[in-house]
């Protein structure tokens, strides 16, 4: 009988010992998300990204296509037939033919046409890596601003503890007539104002995971990592603008340009004249006059295309070619501009806001602080007020969430201006942050 008793209290202990284990697997809090995680998962898994590959490939598979001779087209037919007795051997002219027909194109024409469907299949390839640099961007600015406000969260909630301690020992003081009823009012509508606050920032926080979730899915219920992420150096600003003629964006122009202009040869062979060839066999029936069997007879022909009226056609056909060619310049060209002046615009604000980090980190933050402590010890002594020592908090409060705001936003500035490097987001480095 006690052996019995061993025997059903071991699968009843390794029962309890499994559910434990996975009851800790359950519990185990998940990892944070990372940047690098997202930026990765909305690589391999965005839609968009994946149609413009998808329809670069079509573009080539039809660049290939378009560059063939048109099939050739098979003919057959019964000619002459005697309409009062159907009698194939009657007439000499009654014949069966059988023939081919090849339309050959105009002068390089055919050549032209996969040269130009190549460069749009190539513009559609340029198009698909800057639409994954202007997704790393959103990804990297959505996070940035998510991690922002949840770093908000934390610091208003780690100074709601202190003011609510503050609220209650001022309500103690007022209870014994140390303190009087403003400054328990005051202390209340501080932690109501910090209530506000962190009701705002989650909002916002939700808004940008929201965002997130596009890319990562489960990131509106994951944590983010509490690092502000570090995104790759950043180059100098006449590198990187020289550098702009090699970024997709201007590759995808330069490839229209390239387009463009195969359509301006194009229209120039139409000068040129077009031919269509063909061989026929034509079966003849009956007998000759000496008894002979009738020969079979064989025809080749040539059909020329003749562009004697261009006034109307031709002409106007390459004027339109050669306008589209040059606005496809034009365009590059304003792209380029445009990427330059926002270059020039994200780059300042970068180096500007990098030094009142440095200026943050190097003094206002101590200042603040040390405010925040003296005020203390003169409320204690007597010397100040509760206001003072409630607006001292305030402010070292304050300048360090606008500390964290000018470094995301340093961050972000960083973020756009990697967005003009010529190098794709996957070539760059990156910590997985």
């Amino acid at each position: 009988m006690r052996q019995l008793s061993v025997y059903i209290k071991l699968p009843l202990f390794f029962c309890c010992l499994y559910l434990a284990c996975f009851s800790s697997a359950c519990a185990a809090p998940a990892e944070p998300l990372t940047l690098y995680a997202v930026e990765r998962a909305a690589l391999i898994s965005d839609a968009t990204i994946q149609r413009n590959e998808a329809l670069a490939l079509s573009l080539s598979a039809s660049a290939i296509a378009d560059g063939q001779l048109d099939d050739p087209l098979l003919t057959f037919g019964l000619f002459n037939l005697p309409s009062d007795d159907f009698d194939i051997n009657k007439n000499p002219t009654t014949q069966i033919r059988l023939g081919i027909k090849q339309a050959l194109p105009k002068g390089n024409s055919l050549q032209l046409r996969e040269l130009k469907g190549e460069q749009f299949a190539l513009a559609q390839s340029h198009q698909t890596a800057w639409l994954k640099k202007k997704t790393i961007l959103d990804v990297r600015l959505s996070f940035l601003e998510a991690f922002y406000q949840q770093d908000t969260i934390e610091t208003l909630n780690k100074n709601k503890d202190y003011f609510e301690t503050l609220l209650a020992t001022t309500e103690n003081f007022y209870g014994v007539g140390r303190a009087n009823q403003q400054d328990v009012l005051l202390a209340k509508l501080e932690v109501s104002q910090l209530d506000d606050r962190i009701n705002q920032a989650l909002n916002l926080l939700e808004i940008n995971k929201a965002n997130l979730s596009k890319w990562a899915l489960g990131a509106y219920e994951q944590e983010l990592n509490t690092s502000l992420p570090k995104l790759p150096s950043v180059d100098k600003l006449s590198l990187i603008a020289a550098s702009l003629i090699e970024h997709p964006k201007t590759k995808t122009d330069d490839a229209f340009i390239l387009a463009a202009k195969q359509s301006v040869l194009i229209a120039q062979e139409q000068y040129k004249p077009g031919f269509n060839v063909g061989i026929e066999y034509r079966k003849r029936f009956g007998e000759e006059t000496n008894n002979d069997a009738r020969a079979d007879l064989l025809a080749a022909m040539l059909s020329v295309e003749l562009p004697i009226f261009p006034e109307k056609r031709q002409d106007k056909r390459l004027l339109s070619r050669q306008h589209r060619y040059q606005a496809a310049k034009l365009k590059r060209l304003d792209n380029l501009r445009d990427m330059r002046q926002k270059l020039y615009q994200h780059y300042g604000n970068w180096s500007r806001l990098q030094e009142r980090a440095q200026r943050y980190r190097t003094h206002l933050l101590k200042q603040t602080s040390e405010n925040a402590i003296a005020a203390l010890r003169a409320y204690q002594s007597g010397v100040a007020d509760f206001n003072t020592l409630i607006q001292s908090r305030i402010v070292s409060l304050n300048t360090r969430i606008q500390s964290r705001r000018i470094d995301v936003d340093s961050a972000k500035a960083q973020a756009r201006i990697l967005f003009y490097h010529s190098k794709l987001p996957a070539e760059g480095s990156h910590d997985n942050n």
